[in-house]
């Protein structure tokens, strides 16, 4: 099918419309949608630091109550009289001590039992000497670790050894059905020895409320702690768990950061963050699907396909008219070349006031219509002379 002048210059206004348009828009879009991710980014950056502090918090409150407990005088005389040994006489006193030791460690569980599980006392022959049980109470727990030899624990032995304040990692602690994070606090002599710990059974459950409390990440939004090898932080079967397998946590174990728009383990396109703790040992991750982050950019996807469509219609009524103005006089001009080839030399066309090109061809065109009709009448002349 042959197109017609018209329809080409339609075609030749919208391409030259278009395409340029088009271009800025999608260039538009992938820079918004740049700026818009690494908003995202920040805004998971300032999570995970806050997140971040209140662990720490955590972590550093447990350890500021384990040196008050050490530096209270029933510690001291607690383990003053275990240091030396014990004669007959000071039997009784020991006795009486040691439950005063065994009440405070109670008393501290009562108060704060879902941050903390048992809290119990460790001699220097790793033994765990003291062991309140509050969850006989409460759950009906029959264990409380005491007399439990915790010589194979590396926490333990650094703790006892070289008198520092240790935290482990989320697996050191195993029970029958739950693991437990510890932290290990020295209790010194008036000297500075090292003469025992205290060990207190942080609750993986109560770091995760810490991490899932007043979060506002939307609907697939989270937030929550894996080990340094990348396994996922649970209470209950963390000898099951398996390293997530990611980008994030390949290059948050070399550098320590990771923030990206790629997919997770489950393999699902996540905006996410990795920020791997400097002082105790664990990743905090933070993520949300890809789908929910962008879905405001929706909108502006939605904005954009209208402000295209209400400008190629624009574009196809101006195309419209400009041809209009240039092609329908040609189209005239045509008709009545049309009827002069067929001898109609009464033709006369509008459009001589006209100061563009259109006007110069309708002049040109009455001329030689003049002109032929002065050469018709001089051969007719001569036709009769």
């Amino acid at each position: 099918m042959t197109l017609s002048i018209k329809q080409k210059l339609i075609i030749a206004l919208l391409g030259i419309s278009m395409f340029p348009l088009g271009i800025l828009g999608t260039i538009n879009y992938f820079k918004t949608a740049d700026i818009f991710t690494k908003s995202i980014q920040t805004f998971l950056l300032e999570i995970v630091r806050s997140k971040q502090d209140l662990l720490e918090s955590y972590i550093e409150t447990t350890e500021s109550a384990a040196r008050s407990m050490a530096e209270t005088d029933v510690f001291q005389e607690y383990i003053s009289l275990e240091k030396d040994g014990v004669s007959s006489e000071d039997n009784l006193r020991l006795k009486t001590v040691t439950k005063l030791v065994e009440n405070m460690l109670y008393s501290f569980q009562k108060i704060h039992w879902g941050q903390y599980h048992h809290i119990f006392l460790i001699d220097k022959s790793y033994k765990i000497v003291i062991s309140p049980n509050y969850g006989k109470e409460v759950k009906g727990s029959p264990s409380s670790h005491l007399n439990e030899d915790t010589s194979k624990n590396k926490w333990v032995y650094m703790t006892l050894t070289q008198g520092i304040t240790t935290v482990s990692d989320f697996s050191s602690w195993k029970e029958s059905d739950h693991n437990h994070q510890m932290l290990f606090f020295p209790i010194k002599d008036a000297s500075g020895k090292t003469q025992a710990a205290l060990g207190f059974e942080l609750q993986i459950p109560h770091e995760q409320k810490i991490l899932s409390k007043n979060l506002k990440l939307g609907e697939t939004g989270k937030v929550f702690l894996t080990t340094t090898r990348g396994e996922p932080i649970v209470y209950r079967g963390m000898k099951d768990q398996t390293p997530m397998i990611t980008q994030g946590i390949v290059e948050v174990q070399r550098t320590g950061f990771s923030s990206g728009l790629r997919q997770n383990s489950k393999g699902v396109k996540v905006i996410d963050l990795y920020l791997k703790n400097k002082k105790y040992p664990w990743i905090i991750v933070a993520e949300i699907e890809a789908k929910e982050a962008f879905q405001s950019l929706k909108a502006i996807r939605i904005s954009m396909t209208v402000f295209t469509i209400i400008t190629l219609l624009i574009v196809v009524f101006l195309a419209l008219v400009s041809t209009n103005l240039l092609i329908t006089p040609i189209e005239h001009l045509t008709k009545k070349m049309k009827e002069v080839s067929m001898g109609n030399l009464n033709v006369q066309i509008d459009g001589i006031q006209r100061k563009d090109e259109i006007g110069k061809l309708v002049r040109a065109f009455n001329r030689v219509v003049k002109s032929l009709k002065i050469a018709m009448k001089n051969y007719q002349k001569d036709e009769i002379a």
